[in-house]
C-alpha cells in the first residue's frame, strides 16, 4: 500500500516515499515538495562544519550523503517517468507492492502532469545493498507553467534476482521509518532539505499563480480529511446492491444484504471498497 508522499495529491503516489519538504518536521504532497539549485547540480550538500566555517572537531560521518550510483539513478528516473505517464505495468516492476487502491489513485490523479528528476542522493540502508534515496525533482502542475521543486525519500533494496526495487511499505515499517527519521538529523540531509525548501519557496514567490494553486490544493486536502477518517472501517451491506468501478461508474458486480466490506476510501457519497481484489464503489446509503 502507499506510504508517505507528496504534499499535494500524488501523495497519492509515493510509495514508501516520504516527501521531505513541506512537512511540519522539516516535508511534500502527503504531501509541497522541492530541489537543489542549479549551482548545486552534481554536488552533495555540505554542512557548515564541512565547509570549514566552524573550528569544532567533528566526528567522521560513517554514512555520508553521496551521489547515487547509475543503477539507483536509473531506477528513480524510471519510477517518476512511469508515475507521470500513469504507466501501471512499468510501476509494478519497480515497486514491490502496488495494490488495486494504489493503481486507482495513480490512474485518477489529475493535478500533476509529469515529473523532471534532478539530483539523486543516497545513504546506506539498514542492510547490505539497501539505500535510503533522496530524490530531487520538479513536478508539473496542470495549467501552471512553473515547475515545482520537490524532494522525497524512498527506500530501495536489492531483490533475490539482483534487481533494485522500491519498498512500497517503507514508511509504515517501524524500523525503516525510524532509521529514516534518524538520518533526517544528519547535517548533510538537513542542508539538502534547506536547499530544496528555499527553491520551492522561491518558485512560489516568483509565480503567484503557482502559490495560489498549491494553497488551493492544501485547502482541498484538508476538506477531505473527514472522508478519509472512515478508511479501514468494516461496513455491512443493508440490501442487495451494485458495485461500480468508480463513483457512479460502470457496474462491475454486486453484493448481497448482510455482506461485510472494508472501506478503503470515499468519493463524495460513494464508499470505496476492496471488491475481489479490485477497487469498487458502493453508494453510502446502502452501507451501515
Amino acid at each position: 500500500m502507499l506510504g508517505g508522499g507528496i504534499l499535494i495529491v500524488v501523495l497519492v503516489l509515493i510509495f514508501g516515499i516520504r516527501a521531505c519538504v513541506g512537512r511540519d518536521r522539516g516535508t511534500s504532497q502527503d504531501e509541497v515538495e522541492s530541489t537543489v539549485t542549479d549551482d548545486n547540480q552534481g554536488t552533495v550538500p555540505s554542512s557548515p562544519a564541512e565547509d570549514g566555517e566552524t573550528n569544532e572537531e567533528k566526528n567522521e560521518d560513517t554514512n555520508p550523503l553521496e551521489e547515487a550510483n547509475a543503477d539507483v539513478t536509473a531506477l528513480i528516473e524510471s519510477y517518476y517517468k512511469a508515475l507521470g505517464e500513469k504507466d501501471i505495468d512499468t510501476l509494478t516492476t519497480l515497486v514491490d507492492d502496488l495494490t488495486p487502491t494504489d493503481e486507482s489513485k495513480i490512474a485518477n490523479a489529475t493535478y500533476i502532469e509529469g515529473y523532471e528528476v534532478g539530483n539523486v542522493y543516497t545513504k546506506n540502508g539498514l542492510d547490505t545493498d539497501t539505500y535510503v534515496v533522496y530524490a530531487c525533482y520538479n513536478y508539473i502542475c496542470s495549467g501552471i507553467d512553473t515547475p515545482v521543486p520537490a524532494l522525497s525519500w524512498l527506500y530501495v533494496y536489492t531483490d533475490s534476482d539482483g534487481n533494485l526495487i522500491i519498498d512500497a511499505d517503507a514508511d509504515s515499517d517501524s524500523e525503516i521509518s525510524a532509521y529514516a527519521e534518524e538520518l533526517e538529523a544528519d547535517a548533510d540531509v538537513q542542508q539538502l532539505y534547506a536547499d530544496v525548501s528555499a527553491q520551492n519557496e522561491q518558485a512560489q514567490e516568483d509565480d503567484p499563480q503557482l502559490a495560489e494553486f498549491l494553497q488551493g490544493l492544501g485547502e482541498e486536502a484538508d476538506s477531505t480529511v473527514s472522508g478519509q477518517e472512515g478508511e479501514g472501517r468494516t461496513l455491512t451491506v443493508t440490501e442487495g446492491c451494485n458495485v461500480r468501478d468508480s463513483a457512479d461508474g460502470e457496474i462491475i458486480g454486486g453484493l448481497e444484504a448482510g455482506t461485510q466490506v472494508e472501506q478503503t476510501g470515499q468519493d463524495g457519497e460513494w464508499i470505496q471498497i476492496d471488491y475481489n481484489g479490485q477497487v469498487g464503489y458502493v453508494h453510502s446509503s446502502l452501507l451501515e
